[in-house]
């Protein structure tokens, strides 16, 4: 019996996507990127998505710091695309391309938490388990800090979890074992008392997966096509099938 459901929060609940392109739609009027790297939204977001990723896997690893991702990967889409200092400074004010990309850095990280879109089916889902007693709902995330709980306030989710465990609170992020270790340890309970819920395989389920803690993975409109490295426990390709699992 399942007692502690540990659910991964960005496209697993909040939609990352949804939100994220609002806040980046908004960013690139702001600050007319368009104008200054001669290029259109998508071919700009498409760039930076990619550098992005990248820098992630690099600091999920422990091989980037913070303070570096949130430089770097708008730093390396303007030089890419070939702003100069003249050009940022004349059409933004900011004296270099690395001061641009600080702005762009904080305006991304402060402004797309305001956003409130979530997952399909996930308000009615978490209505229904907050009103099974039997389970306690936490969230297990790898985002930034300053971001991750203003998300869950502004989409009023927050008032369905009892805890959060967050990966820079911890140590370590997932799928490192330490961080679902420390979850365990913190929630004094064994893991076949816990299933983490999640829509990325290899950070969500692998992680879960190595400590022995039961796996439900959202496997949205079925996108993850394997092959699968071993069978998660559970899998959906929507968060109403949850209902009827538990």
């Amino acid at each position: 019996m399942y007692r502690y459901l540990l659910f991964d929060l960005d496209r697993t609940l909040w939609d990352f996507d949804g939100n994220a392109d609002i806040t980046f739609r908004e960013m690139f009027g702001v600050y007319r990127l368009q104008e200054l790297c001669g290029v259109d939204y998508k071919e700009f977001h498409d760039y930076y998505r990619a550098v992005n990723d990248v820098l992630w896997e690099q600091y999920r690893a422990g091989t980037l710091a913070k303070e570096v991702l949130h430089v770097r990967r708008f730093m390396l889409p303007l030089e890419h695309f070939g702003c100069t200092p003249d050009r940022v400074s004349a059409l933004t004010g900011c004296r270099s391309v690395a001061a641009l990309s600080l702005q762009l850095g904080d305006y991304y990280v402060n402004e797309g938490p305001r956003q409130t879109g979530l997952m399909p089916g996930a308000r009615h889902l978490l209505d229904y388990l907050a009103g099974k007693s039997c389970y306690e709902l936490d969230i297990i995330t790898n985002g930034f800090s300053e971001a991750q709980l203003p998300k869950m306030h502004s989409s009023d989710i927050y008032r369905y979890f009892r805890r959060f465990f967050l990966s820079e609170d911890l140590g370590h992020h997932k799928p490192d074992p330490r961080f679902f270790e420390a979850v365990l340890q913190q929630l004094s309970v064994r893991p076949e008392e816990c299933l983490v819920i999640g829509d990325d395989f290899a950070v969500d389920m692998v992680g879960a997966q190595r400590v022995g803690i039961p796996q439900l993975f959202y496997n949205r409109e079925r996108r993850y096509q394997g092959p699968y490295p071993f069978r998660p426990t559970m899998e959906v390709s929507s968060l109403c099938d949850i209902e009827r699992i538990l």
